[in-house]
Parts: structure tokens; C-alpha cells; sequence
């Protein structure tokens, strides 16, 4: 649908939104539930509602995201004329499992703490309500992470009916990014996203979520075997029946290689940087990871911070645990750079473990630089020149460790 059609419908159906809503006894504009509301007006707000999800799904520009915020506001203004406004309590929200957007940057979560204290809460959240009692939010997942911070427990909230169409497994691909707009989410939910895809698509493959990346490492290790490798670069661009018939005749040695990659290649994602800077994120420790979903902290610090084990620190998991929570927290909040954060871990290294030898700045900047090679675009007599390179290098390392 066009654009210009798709915000003439949203208007039209909040225009007949309004118009409706004017008939409704007041009964049903209090305490009464949605599901009680006739049933052309909830086919109305359905309608808007998957407006408003499509809008989202084709924003990009300021001004798009300008008019989805207003048409939010619209949708929150017919839902509370219809069931009123409700105090729910903070616990008691879910985040939406259809919206891949599940970690904010510390900077944008502050931003709402501070019109949260100054301006208290300007407009209610929307949530649907759930058989057990919980509410599973559609819309004000950045103020419910900013609530606590600003001192409250509960927040005001509107309720949206619930749909088929919010269970469908596809609406969380639709919505999902493509490798072309990875800065759009944190690298924690883009590993989880992605293998929540794999498993929605090849659904025998839950049994072996956990291990998902190490059946990526063996596709691609089949691939540099084989000479294909290279080839991946441009085969992630192609169309999805090329890049299914260059999967057919790669002819993995499991059908796990070859659905894994079908999906990573289709996202239009480099597989082999999903495999080093990705899926990597999900070895992160339980403690790393709900600092992530609480603040936003960037990936590459979070995996600095996973080096302070039990075996480098020489402590128990309880103490290891706190130690990596209050540097990540502290991280978070000041804001400090990878080079400062690896700074704050040598230290604390040092403190507890003051006999592990400590890493060399130019010894990990080597190491980066050697992980960071990119081969692509280079042909089969380059490739065997820079091997060579590497084997007489090699040479040299085994002679200075033997001499040391």
C-alpha cells in the first residue's frame, strides 16, 4: 500500500473511531472491559491498530515517526474514551514478544526518567490485557524501564484488545531489521532475534537453539574449505531463489548448515560477522545481560566485562557476580569508553589476581587488527599470497616463544 494511502486510512478509520465512541454508554467508557464494547467498534480499533504496526514497520524518516507518534496519541485517546484510564502496577508489565526492540541506549532511557520527574506521566501507556493477570505492553516499553529510576511503581494505561494477530509468530520477522539496519538494535537483540527466526522457520530446530552458533561456525568452516567463502558477500545481496540455489550446490553436510544460513543470508546479514560479533553476545553471563536489558550497554563493552570469571578473579561466583553488575552499572551510567573500560578491568584484575599477567595494549590492538582482516573481494592467487604471508609470520611467533 502506499504510503499516502496507508495515513488516509489511519485517518479515516480515527475519524469513524471518533464518531463511535460518541454511542458508547458510559458504562463502557469506565470500569467495563474492550471485550464488551459492540463489535464493529473493536474491528474499527483493530483496524487502526494494524495501521499503527505497519507504520512502524515503514518508518525511517523524521517526519514518518512524527506522524506514527500522532497517530499513537490518537489511538490512546479512543481507548481510554472507551474503557478509561487504569493504574497497573510496574511488575506487572511484559514487554511485547512481537517487538525485536527490547534494550534502549542509557541516553534515551535518562531523557524519559527526567520528563517522568519533571513533567510526571504526560500520556498513559497501552497495554493488552493477559489470561493470568499480567498486561503485555504494545506501546511505552521505554517508560516502564524508566519508571523505577523516576521513583514510581505504577503507570497509567489504556487497554487494547487482544487479537490473532498479535500471536502471529511472522509479525516479529516483519518487524525485524534487515542486516542493512543492524545500528537500529542492540546486538543482544539481534542474536536473539535472529535465532527466534531460524527457529519460526525450521521450528526442529528449537530443540537446538543453544546451538545455533556453533552450527553457523561449522557452515562457514565448510565454506573456507571448500573455496566458498568469499562468495558470501555476494550471494547475502542476491535475490532469495539465487541465494537458495547457491546453497544447493554448496551441498552442506547437514541440513542445520544450510537452514541457518538460508535465514542469516535472507535478513541480508554477513554470516560471518554474525558469527564473530553476534551470536557471540549470547555466551554473555545471566548478570551482563540484564544489566544490558536495563541499560542499554553497549556490546562490546558488556563482552570486555564477561572476562572477570570466577578463574581470573580467584573468587566465588556470588562475589564475581557483584564485581561484574557494579562495573557495568558504573560503565552505564558514566558513560565510559571501551578504552576506559578496559582500563577499569585491568585494574580490577590486578586487585584480585595480581599474579595473572596483564594483557598488552598493543598486543590486543594486533590481535583486533588480525580479527578484523576482511578477505572479501580477493581473488584465489591473493588469498594464497596473503596465506603464505601468515605461515612465515607464524614461523617467527614460534621462534620468539621458544626464545622467551
Amino acid at each position: 500500500m502506499a504510503k499516502k494511502n496507508l495515513l488516509d486510512l489511519i485517518e479515516s478509520q480515527a475519524a469513524t473511531l471518533a464518531d463511535s465512541s460518541a454511542s458508547i454508554p458510559s458504562s463502557f467508557r469506565s470500569t467495563e472491559s474492550i471485550s464488551e464494547v459492540n463489535e464493529a467498534l473493536q474491528h474499527q480499533i483493530q483496524e487502526l491498530e494494524t495501521e499503527v504496526i505497519n507504520l512502524r514497520i515503514a518508518t525511517d524518516s523524521d517526519r514518518d515517526k512524527e506522524f506514527l507518534e500522532k497517530q499513537i496519541q490518537e489511538l490512546t485517546a479512543k481507548l481510554s474514551q472507551i474503557s478509561g484510564e487504569h493504574e497497573i502496577e510496574i511488575e506487572l508489565l511484559d514487554p511485547d514478544p512481537d517487538q525485536p526492540r527490547s534494550i534502549f541506549p542509557q541516553h534515551l532511557i535518562e531523557e524519559r526518567v527526567e520528563s517522568l520527574r519533571r513533567n510526571e506521566q504526560i500520556s498513559p501507556i497501552i497495554v493488552i490485557p493477559q489470561p493470568n493477570g499480567r498486561y503485555r505492553i504494545f506501546d511505552g516499553a521505554l517508560r516502564k524501564l524508566a519508571a523505577p529510576r523516576a521513583g514510581k511503581a505504577t503507570l497509567r494505561a489504556v487497554f487494547l484488545p487482544q487479537h490473532e494477530m498479535l500471536d502471529d509468530s511472522s509479525q516479529f520477522e516483519k518487524q525485524f531489521v534487515t542486516g542493512k539496519d543492524t545500528e537500529k538494535l542492540h546486538y543482544l537483540d539481534l542474536a536473539n532475534g535472529l535465532i527466534r527466526i531460524i527457529c519460526n522457520r525450521y521450528p526442529y530446530l528449537k530443540s537446538q537453539q543453544t546451538e545455533i552458533p556453533n552450527i553457523l561456525n561449522n557452515a562457514l568452516y565448510q565454506l573456507k574449505k571448500t573455496g566458498r567463502f568469499a562468495e558470501l558477500n555476494r550471494i547475502r545481496n542476491a535475490s532469495t531463489t539465487q541465494q537458495r540455489e547457491w546453497l544447493k550446490a554448496v551441498e552442506f553436510t547437514s541440513a542445520e548448515a544450510c537452514n541457518v544460513l538460508e535465514v542469516i543470508l535472507d535478513r541480508q546479514f554477513n554470516p560471518a560477522s554474525v558469527a564473530s560479533n553476534i551470536f557471540p553476545i549470547l555466551a554473555l553471563s545471566d548478570d551482563l545481560k540484564a544489566v544490558i536489558q536495563e541499560t542499554g550497554l553497549e556490546a562490546s563493552k558488556a563482552k570486555a566485562i564477561n572476562k572477570l570469571t570466577v578463574e581470573v578473579l580467584r573468587v566465588d561466583e556470588k562475589t564475581a557476580i557483584k564485581i561484574r553488575t557494579e562495573l557495568a552499572y558504573l560503565i552505564a551510567q558514566e558513560e565510559k569508553s571501551l578504552d576506559e573500560t578496559n582500563q577499569l578491568i585491568r585494574k580490577i584484575i590486578q586487585q584480585y589476581n595480581p599474579v595473572l599477567p596483564q594483557p598488552s595494549l598493543k598486543a590486543e590492538k594486533t590481535i583486533k587488527q588480525i580479527r578484523n582482516l576482511n578477505f572479501d573481494g580477493l581473488n584465489r592467487q591473493q588469498l594464497k599470497d596473503i596465506q603464505f604471508t601468515f605461515r612465515e609470520r607464524l614461523k617467527e611467533l614460534d621462534a620468539r616463544i621458544k626464545d622467551s
